[in-house]
């Protein structure tokens, strides 16, 4: 996708906003709903930040994202408007952000790696259904929009302080890795492995308004898959992993809030992980396997820590929710939260 591609999407969203018939002092109007148009707002303005601040790097993934997640918020706002559910929506193309959004699941392994389902655009999907072998080296797709990047910004990094978005590793160690946070904000870090595992993540800060933070992670068995907020108001972030299997691999991804799983009723998980309860103020149930005491916290719109809803041990124990939004879970065992 070229430089004036890139312009016109972000014209696009500007003139879908100038448009919209909403108007956050219109009656009926909620705070959920302003919300979504601040979403929707913040991300054009963000977009528009990004490519005025350096055109040379205005096609890096971070501004296709961020116009994703405007897009978003409006159809967000527009179902909330209309009394639908809000739209769940695919990610964008596992193997390549610029190829657009995913079109369907399809299992795929690297070479000598374990098959997992990913999310891929329609072309990818065929191409990867017509080959026999799913691990191979995957070739360009015919009608995949690939971005190329301008004459002469080769030797660019694609992040202003040149600290990548993504970082992988194996086992655990003293080293400190660093991750560059997104354009776009709040945002989290998605930590997976490759097989089971049991990890210390600790973030490292000189900050003197955050102390170091520690997470328990657990697949209970199972590759693990977790989401942890990230600090707001830095350019990246310091961490280590300080414990896990010497040879299991493992990558952390900054991530938009889409990968936050959602629900109404019941959601389930292993060690510290972030969900968005989509129900109403009212009676909880936790159920906790242990080992050790679980914590539930509400998080505020910034993902940073507002209140402690329940703090407990092994057992089936009532609680109340405080209404929709963010919730952080800090455990180190099986747990399963639902409604009353």
């Amino acid at each position: 996708m070229a430089l004036a591609e890139i312009e016109a999407e972000i014209t696009a969203l500007g003139e879908a906003l100038d448009v919209h018939a909403f108007s956050p002092g219109q009656p009926g109007a909620t705070d959920e709903m302003r919300a979504e148009l601040a979403r929707a707002l913040d991300a054009y303005d963000q977009a528009k930040r990004d490519v005025a601040h350096d055109r040379m790097r205005a096609d890096t993934l971070p501004v296709l994202h961020t116009l994703d997640e405007g897009r978003h918020a409006l159809a967000c706002l527009d179902a909330l408007i209309a009394g639908r559910p809000l739209p769940e929506r695919m990610p964008l193309c596992f193997f390549d952000a610029r190829h657009g959004r995913a079109a369907r699941l399809v299992s795929w392994a690297p070479h000598g790696g374990t098959a997992r389902n990913i999310a891929v655009c329609a072309a990818d999907a065929v191409h990867l259904t017509e080959n026999a072998s799913p691990g191979t080296p995957r070739q360009p797709v015919p009608g995949c929009r690939v971005q190329t990047q301008p004459r002469g910004a080769e030797h660019r990094p694609t992040t202003p302080t040149g600290v990548p978005q993504q970082v992988s590793g194996k086992g655990g160690s003293e080293q400190t890795h660093q991750l560059s946070m997104p354009s776009y904000r709040p945002a989290v870090m998605v930590f997976s492995t490759g097989g089971k595992a049991q990890v210390r993540l600790r973030f490292e800060s000189g900050r003197k308004i955050r102390s170091s933070r520690q997470y328990l992670l657990s697949g209970d068995g199972t590759p693990i898959t977790a989401r942890i907020p990230l600090p707001d108001g830095t350019k990246s972030v310091a961490f280590r992993v300080l414990a896990a299997g010497e040879q299991e691999a493992w990558t952390a991804t900054a991530a938009p809030l889409r990968e936050v799983p959602r629900f109404h009723d019941e959601t389930n998980g292993t060690g510290s992980d972030v969900v968005h309860y989509r129900g109403e103020p009212g009676p909880g149930v936790l159920h906790y396997a242990g080992p050790g005491p679980i914590q539930l916290e509400m998080l505020d719109d910034r993902l940073a820590y507002w209140v402690t809803v329940v703090e407990v041990r092994a057992g089936d124990h009532t609680f109340q929710w405080l209404g929709r939004g963010y919730y952080q879970v800090r455990s180190a065992g099986a747990w399963r939260l639902s409604t009353a």
